[in-house]
């Protein structure tokens, strides 16, 4: 059994007030462990991007706690929680979020710069990750000279340079045309081999059930249903006799 670097407990969340307040979670638990690939699957509305946005430390749950490596996150300051943002969880977007006016290695180093990891090898870290990417041969361009799935690359590569325990990806192919879509899932599921790292994929697309360790439904901020590593083989079966 791999260990857990993520846990949320019984997480609810209140969202407006008044006619207007929504409950967008409803007691949810949820555990990520290294060495895996999760997708967390709903329809709009159904309380997906709430939970990552507390899982991410960026949201304070109305119930509940967040243990990131078995620490509790509940009640620390908001300079505590950006240090354990900074430190232990990597960032993936969709509209990637990268800074126009840096290049692709000057976007990733950023990474290692807010965590004041200055020395002389963060530039040699930050060519590496984007190494890993694919996209040794872009260090020196700049967003705009980028296709949409090489700024995905970069974006990823930021996320995993510091070694993060957790890669939190929030449909990071829906802007990606399909065959742009599997190379960034290809490279989300590499990154999920190591054994200190959990990665966690929102999505409402079945085309990337088949990278999935384990599936995890979510529908009106309930967690309905959880697939094994067992049932994705099936769904994989399933697909390729299609």
């Amino acid at each position: 059994m791999t260990d857990v670097v993520m846990e949320a407990v019984n997480i609810a969340k209140v969202l407006g007030s008044g006619p207007a307040q929504v409950r967008a979670l409803k007691g949810v638990n949820l555990t990520l462990r290294g060495g895996e690939l999760t997708l967390l699957m709903g329809p709009s509305g159904s309380g997906k991007t709430t939970l990552l946005s507390i899982l991410g430390c960026m949201l304070t749950p109305t119930e509940g706690t967040v243990h990131v490596r078995g620490a509790c996150v509940s009640g620390k300051d908001s300079e505590t929680l950006a240090k354990l943002r900074r430190d232990q969880i990597g960032f993936v977007f969709q509209s990637y979020h990268l800074f126009p006016t840096l290049t692709a290695l000057d976007n990733v180093r950023l990474a290692l710069d807010v965590r004041d990891d200055r020395n002389g090898n963060a530039r040699m870290r930050a060519r590496e990750a984007l190494t890993k990417v694919g996209l040794a041969h872009k260090t020196a361009s700049y967003p705009r000279q980028l296709s949409g799935g090489e700024q995905q690359r970069v974006a990823i590569a930021r996320a995993i340079v510091g070694n993060p325990s957790v890669i939190l990806a929030d449909e990071p192919t829906a802007a990606l045309d399909s065959e742009n879509g599997q190379a960034i899932m290809t490279l989300l599921a590499e990154s999920a081999k190591d054994a200190e790292r959990g990665v966690l994929v929102v999505t409402h697309d079945p085309r990337l059930l088949p990278y999935a360790d384990r599936i995890i439904h979510i529908e009106d901020g309930n967690i309905v249903r959880e697939q094994s590593r067992d049932g994705t083989q099936k769904l994989r079966e399933i697909l390729e006799r299609a």
